[in-house]
């Protein structure tokens, strides 16, 4: 979850920017009236400064908001002592079997927030101890069930690691009176400690100077086997901070203009995102991934090379043009970019607000990371900025469209997307399988397979759900198209050929329950 939400102004007046790869404009005449084309092409090497350990443009990475640490007052300075639980490590193993069988299994990310002392947000910066809360009974402590969360959730195609801070500093933290006397934590300009939207910041190049830095890091190795999961998502990992003033009326506001994170000690602005690469460094030095919250909010540089995810990735279309998805993904972005070259899900708050049943997960799933997944796979050609639509080309002959009243994804004459109805390959199973879904369901229509498809006459549907797939039987094709009709909400997954030839699938639970 965004706390401060990237707050990027959409313009559109951004595709004209003059960007570090090779792109063209031209104008084009059409029946809605003039449109402008950039032709995307990247070129031949980017600099991977940081070879990352997972595909995250083939990822459905997530969190799961294991607990909450409260806090008295407007801005949080320490915990109150009390906290609000959401999920066990027990009850947490159950949510991402459900969300296995949903995705069928997909691979997955899945970062833990709240994990260590009394939830989200506390005791930072010390990460040395586990959240009892979430511990499973019989376990010696929670770093214990952590551990074996990370271990059972392989079975359903996750990797599970952690959701940690590196900027913020509270009053109850073990490290506190450490890292005062240290200077770590921020000060201003007469020395006074400075004080953030959350808690204190530090200052990375002050701890990363001090040796601070790779002793929280090496003590976290230690406590848990981060270098087999291969990642960790580093929250809110800004250059400068987000200030709380008051404006001239006495409102209360947030300062985001950039600044030096300690103005006593003198550290410019650059020096901390020095700073900042070094830590990406120490952590794949270990060979651990770091992802985090953004992508250049609150930073100077989008740390391309380094990060190759971030959890919101949205609101620009150079984000899209710069960079291909594998060298730099989302996430989401619930602008109309994320519509055009695809956006995954978050999940998150689904589960929150419904562990057992996961409402609105196929939705969110099938609408968003889905097509995601596919269109990920792709050579993005070029973007189209028409007068009253907007349109994204592919390869493989694959077109995205967009306008006020429709939203469609062709591969040739096969559709993929239309509106809120999917036909899409699950490609992550291998080539022998389709997931089609529906937001408001329908009756009798009509689906184009794809060329490789063509030659079946008969295909398997199973309906998806929480528990596994529901065997619902045979289905014809006739001069390969499919006729099908749909409930709200109804996700099928469609097979052809012999089931030993999708692996991934076999090991998906077939429930018997009706």
């Amino acid at each position: 979850m965004s706390r401060y939400g990237m707050r990027l102004i959409l313009l559109l007046c951004s595709l004209l920017m003059l960007f570090s790869i090779s792109l063209k404009s031209v104008c084009q005449d059409s029946e809605s009236g003039s449109s402008d084309t950039i032709f995307i092409s990247y070129p031949d090497t980017l600099p991977w400064y940081i070879k990352g350990r997972h595909q995250y443009h083939q990822t459905l990475t997530m969190k799961l908001f294991m607990s909450q640490a409260l806090y008295d007052g407007k801005y949080k300075r320490k915990d109150n002592g009390k906290s609000e639980l959401y999920l066990t490590c027990e009850q947490a193993l159950d949510v991402i079997r459900k969300m296995d069988n949903l995705t069928l299994g997909i691979p997955k990310i899945v970062y833990l927030v709240g994990w260590q002392y009394n939830g989200h947000d506390s005791k930072y910066p010390a990460w040395f101890e586990g959240n009892e809360a979430i511990r499973r009974p019989g376990d010696p402590s929670a770093i214990e069930s952590i551990k074996w969360l990370m271990k059972e959730a392989v079975k359903y195609h996750t990797t599970v690691s952690l959701h940690i801070n590196m900027l913020d500093a509270y009053e109850d933290s073990p490290l506190w009176t450490k890292y005062v006397n240290n200077n770590i934590i921020a000060r201003n300009s007469d020395s006074t400690l400075r004080s953030g939207e959350w808690g204190y910041p530090l200052s990375y190049a002050q701890e990363w100077k001090t040796g601070f830095t790779r002793k929280r890091i090496d003590t976290l190795c230690s406590l848990m086997p981060l270098e087999k999961a291969g990642t960790i998502h580093i929250d809110a990992f800004h250059s400068w901070p987000p200030i709380p003033v008051k404006k001239a009326n006495g409102a209360d506001s947030i300062d985001l203009s950039q600044s030096s994170l300690s103005p006593f000690l003198g550290f410019t602005v650059k020096e901390e995102t020095e700073a900042q690469r070094q830590i990406f460094r120490y952590w794949a030095s270990k060979g651990i991934d770091v992802t985090s919250e953004g992508v250049d909010f609150l930073r100077e540089t989008a740390f391309e090379g380094y990060q190759h995810m971030a959890w919101w990735f949205g609101g620009k279309p150079e984000h899209y043009i710069k960079w291909p998805a594998s060298y730099y993904s989302g996430g989401m972005d619930r602008s109309i970019w994320g519509k055009l070259f695809g956006t995954s899900m978050h999940g998150e708050e689904i589960v929150k607000k419904d562990p057992e049943k996961l409402a609105g997960f196929k939705q969110d799933f099938c609408l968003n990371t889905a097509v995601w997944y596919y269109l990920n796979r792709l050579q993005r050609l070029y973007l189209i900025n028409g007068k009253d639509y907007k349109s994204a080309g592919f390869s493989e002959n694959v077109t995205v469209f967009l306008s006020d009243k429709e939203y469609r994804i062709t591969r040739g004459e096969s559709v993929i997307l239309e509106n809120s109805n999917l036909f899409i390959p699950a490609l992550w199973m291998g080539s022998n399988t389709i997931v089609t879904y529906s937001m408001s369901g329908y009756k009798n229509k009509k689906w184009i397979f794809p060329e490789d498809w063509k030659g079946i006459s008969t295909v398997k549907l199973y309906q998806v759900t929480v528990l596994g797939l529901k065997e619902i039987g045979e289905a014809t094709v006739i001069n390969g198209t499919i006729t099908l009709s749909l409930k709200k909400d109804d996700m099928v997954l469609i097979e052809k050929g012999s089931r030993k030839d999708n692996s991934q699938y076999r090991q998906l639970f077939v429930s018997t329950s009706n």
